[in-house]
């Protein structure tokens, strides 16, 4: 009975592994999102290669390596424009992560920007998009908290 449970139990939690330092990772990405708000790109460039780094030396968790791939790929464009068109992908796969760790003290805004069909992570409810900058500050809405 014993060796059921124990087989359950790895059933259950096993396949649900989490960034064990995901308020860390959400700190980072966030300076990426905060740059790519003030249109930015010397900063967010900055912030890119830190979160790549942060991700590379978490140990294994599910999206890892589909984020990693993701980042990646942002740190290798060479405009604002490119990096807004990736990070679409890297906040919908690293919002995956979010979802699945334990956040109870900070409260995490899952949004979204109807004009480009992308999302984005914040810790704030007001809406500062990362894919307009200045130009449409406030476009988009929640759609999900965690």
């Amino acid at each position: 009975m014993k060796k059921i449970s124990i087989a359950i139990t790895i059933m259950l939690f096993g396949f649900t592994t989490f960034a064990q330092n995901t308020p860390n990772l959400l700190n980072s990405y966030l300076a990426i999102k905060n740059a790519l708000v003030l249109s930015d790109q010397k900063t967010a460039k900055a912030a890119i290669t830190e979160f790549q780094k942060k991700i590379t030396a978490e140990k294994t968790f599910s999206q890892k390596k589909d984020l990693q791939i993701a980042i990646d790929k942002m740190a290798n464009v060479n405009s604002l424009e490119k990096e807004r068109a990736a990070f679409n992908e890297v906040s919908t796969l690293f919002w995956k992560v979010v979802k699945s760790a334990d956040m109870a003290s900070t409260p995490v805004y899952y949004q979204y920007c109807p004009m480009k069909k992308a999302y984005w992570l914040s810790t704030e409810k007001d809406i500062k998009n990362p894919y307009y900058g200045a130009s449409m500050l406030t476009c988009g809405k929640v759609v999900e908290t965690k």
